[in-house]
């Protein structure tokens, strides 16, 4: 599956409600655009990206902007750390202003994320989140009070040097209770993020007995792993051939075979 590398703008959403286990009111949160954004650019340039915070609700709120590396784990959760920790950390070429603000019900207020790359030593892709938290009001003793988070993504790529690769590096089966277990670990051994989709193949004796499909659209930044777990049928004793295919939107797709006994 292909994923074009160009200017877009694609639904991303962390939320989060803080200070407080109740549910947050529909009205509590803020909005931002662009919350996902890819861009191209040549090493040695600068530019000035708009964002825009929007605050819809009926209440005054102060947001507060944090830059952030991230990544995702093998399990799809996404790891925050702080800028320049990761090799591939864009925001590290970054300001932004203002870094808080107030903002008054049912208004906007537009941020400027300015980029600034070196000359030489990029490649492939890099990548950031700006982070825009609302800081709680001051509220009587005993009531409720929130914070809300909400994320922009940004990917950046530099012109005719991204490398889109991959390979399943570890493959796994176990007996679980009336179902099979299959396990594939595909590593991203590209310089840009990728989407997987792919199935595992089930077969006796040359014949197909079992046919599962992975879910779609599993995230694998660059540099990173993803754990692949399904479920088939519970097999009957046998030898057994599994055979995994993944697409991950490079030239070719990727594959992966294991050969097992099941008692």
């Amino acid at each position: 599956m292909k994923h074009p590398r160009l200017l877009s703008y694609l639904v991303f959403a962390i939320a989060f409600s803080a200070l407080a286990a109740a549910p947050a009111p529909a009205d509590i949160g803020i909005n931002v655009s662009p919350a996902k954004l890819e861009l191209s650019m040549s090493p040695g340039t600068a530019t000035n990206i708009p964002v825009t915070v929007a605050n819809g609700t009926t209440d005054a709120t102060h947001v507060q902007a944090t830059m952030v590396d991230f990544g995702v784990g093998q399990n799809g959760d996404y790891q925050i750390e702080r800028v320049g920790t990761r090799s591939n950390s864009l925001l590290k070429y970054a300001s932004i202003s203002p870094r808080e603000f107030d903002l008054a019900p049912q208004t906007i207020q537009q941020v400027k994320l300015s980029l600034a790359l070196p000359a030489h030593g990029l490649d492939g892709e890099y990548a950031g989140i700006v982070f825009f938290q609302t800081r709680p009001p001051r509220v009587r003793s005993g009531a409720v009070s929130f914070s809300v988070r909400v994320a922009s993504k940004f990917y950046l790529t530099i012109p005719g040097t991204v490398k889109i690769d991959g390979e399943i590096s570890k493959m796994s089966q176990s007996k679980g209770a009336g179902h099979d277990t299959y396990r594939v670990l595909f590593k991203n051994t590209g310089n840009a993020h990728v989407y997987l989709r792919g199935e595992i193949a089930v077969s006796k004796d040359g014949a197909q007995v079992d046919r599962i499909q992975m879910p779609s659209e599993q995230l694998v930044e660059r540099g990173g792993e993803r754990l692949i777990e399904v479920t088939g049928k519970a097999l009957p004793p046998g030898k057994y051939q599994a055979v995994a295919t993944i697409d991950y939107g490079g030239k070719q797709m990727t594959g992966g075979e294991i050969v097992f006994v099941r008692s």
